[in-house]
């Protein structure tokens, strides 16, 4: 029998926003475009030693790489990375237009008496490679199951005997592979029970949702493993592409994406209540919806 929880969970950067939320804190230390220097920066130093066509395979340094690199440009200016330093950043970052409404809309499927009476959950997720306290400031605390992110900790070095300067340390890094942990981390219900090991065998009946029951909505190339596993497994993988950002090579990318049948849907990030994004992500709950039922019938 079927999980009864609907899991959608979502990339954040590019996604339910158009800005990317850790390029604002890199300008607030380094001014209006300092990103682009950083992020060049941390291109060029997860590259070193590798010639192009080996570029690929050292993807995944860049996450640890710009933490670390972050992280001490924040403590020679006397700034730890937590809570308190994210709330001033808070105006920086804007959702797409009507994002909370369009949330709400999906989570209010669970009220309606179709899912009433089979006891289904429709739970909203996000799986970011952004900074996990910045994301959860900028998104409505009460539409979230369960937010992932990077992460850091803040201490206070030993040699720092006034405590004057506290000092970021990377604890979490989340990359474009690390997001199909999260997956994992959903279906067996691990996220929220520190008790249970995500990599432990969980019987079928006993999963917290199935993949089937998944829908995952990313922005891009870097939400392929996340896209893949998802529709391999038999759930809903979609991509949004801002409509004011429509490039030509953003448009390659994503047909590239279609000829490669990495998603089930390609469309703009429109978060009105008749989009084509909305009228999708319903049919597909209302879909899981009828095949529990259908289930129940059999049973």
């Amino acid at each position: 029998m079927s999980s009864r929880n609907i899991s959608i969970v979502w990339d954040f950067d590019g996604t339910l926003t158009a800005d990317d939320s850790t390029s604002k804190v890199i300008e607030h230390f380094k001014g209006n475009g300092g990103d682009k220097a950083f992020w060049a920066m941390i291109k060029s130093i997860g590259r070193t030693g590798y010639t192009e066509k080996d570029w690929e395979h050292v993807l995944a340094s860049d996450a640890p790489t710009w933490m670390y690199s972050l992280s001490q440009i924040a403590y020679a200016s006397k700034t730890p990375l937590n809570t308190e330093f994210f709330k001033k950043l808070i105006k920086q970052v804007t959702l797409f237009k009507n994002v909370e409404n369009f949330l709400e809309k999906l989570k209010s499927l669970e009220k309606t008496d179709d899912f009433k009476k089979l006891n289904i959950s429709v739970h909203h997720f996000i799986v970011s490679a952004g900074l996990k306290e910045y994301v959860e400031l900028l998104v409505p605390e009460k539409l979230f199951t369960w937010v992932w992110g990077c992460r850091y900790s803040v201490i206070i070095n030993e040699n720092d005997v006034n405590g004057e300067n506290p000092e970021s340390v990377p604890v979490f890094c989340m990359d474009e592979t690390m997001k199909t942990r999260a997956l994992f981390e959903i279906t067996k219900g691990t996220f929220s029970d520190p008790k249970k090991e995500v990599n432990n065998k969980v019987q079928s009946e006993k999963l917290w949702c199935h993949f089937e029951n998944l829908i995952y909505i990313g922005d891009g190339p870097t939400d392929v493993p996340a896209l893949s596993l998802v529709r391999d497994r038999g759930g809903m993988g979609v991509v949004v592409y801002n409509k004011s950002k429509s490039t030509a090579d953003i448009k390659r990318r994503l047909g590239q994406m279609s000829a490669d049948k990495r998603c089930d849907l390609i469309t703009a990030a429109d978060y009105s209540l008749d989009g084509e994004l909305y009228l999708a992500l319903k049919t597909k709950c209302v879909q899981i919806q009828q095949k529990i039922a259908a289930e129940k019938i059999e049973i």
